[in-house]
């Protein structure tokens, strides 16, 4: 059967995480001190799971992350990170730069809700200037075809994403997964099959 492995990782959390206000796309945070600890201790994790690929989100928290990911593991053949665009955080359009409690004054607290979880009835809904949940699933599922696409059928690769947590809800919507985290350099486990061209959510 040809499967391979994707661990889609969240990056480390940013000072903006702290404070609660809304990064997105067109906002480039630095991780802290916190998030680099984070990247280090996952990487802890990752260094079991033998990965053979490296991909991030171009944004610098996912990249910053990436590059930790890559210096610190020992078990495995990744020596490179690649930067893929289509990686990158929803764009969530006025309401980069907001805090959540600002969005929920201006767009109501129901609004906010279904765009951070949104269900497949409302992941059509973007803010202004903005993203819908949608579309970052459509995007990312093609960037993830297009790697397994690239990499050889008889090996037992073992893909790391680096990624946003806008992108893993995204991802829950669209696949319908159960129980995902948020948490800043969480792991979501997914599986891809050629022949039937499904996904799969895997609880390690």
């Amino acid at each position: 059967m040809r499967k391979k492995d994707f661990y889609i990782f969240r990056h480390g959390q940013t000072d903006l995480n702290v404070r609660g206000v809304w990064q997105g796309a067109k906002i480039d945070a630095l991780l802290n001190a916190k998030g680099k600890e984070q990247a280090k201790e996952l990487a802890k994790k990752v260094d079991l799971l033998q990965l053979t690929n490296l991909y991030t989100s171009p944004l610098l928290r996912a990249v910053q992350t990436a590059n930790i990911l890559a210096t610190e593991i020992r078990n495995g053949m990744v020596d490179s990170v690649t930067i893929l665009q289509d990686l990158r955080e929803c764009n969530f359009g006025i309401c980069e730069g907001w805090t959540m409690e600002k969005a929920r004054e201006r767009y109501g607290a129901d609004f906010v809700q279904d765009i951070l979880f949104p269900t497949q009835e409302t992941w059509g809904y973007r803010f202004w200037q903005g993203e819908s949940k949608e579309e970052v699933f459509k995007r990312v599922k093609r960037v993830l075809i297009r790697i397994f696409c690239s990499l050889t059928w008889e090996c037992d690769d073992r893909i790391g994403i680096v990624t946003h947590a806008g992108v893993i809800s995204a991802l829950q919507c669209g696949f319908g997964l159960k129980d995902v985290s948020y948490d800043n350099c969480s792991i979501l486990h997914l599986s891809y099959e050629a022949e039937s061209r499904e996904w799969h959510q895997i609880f390690d």
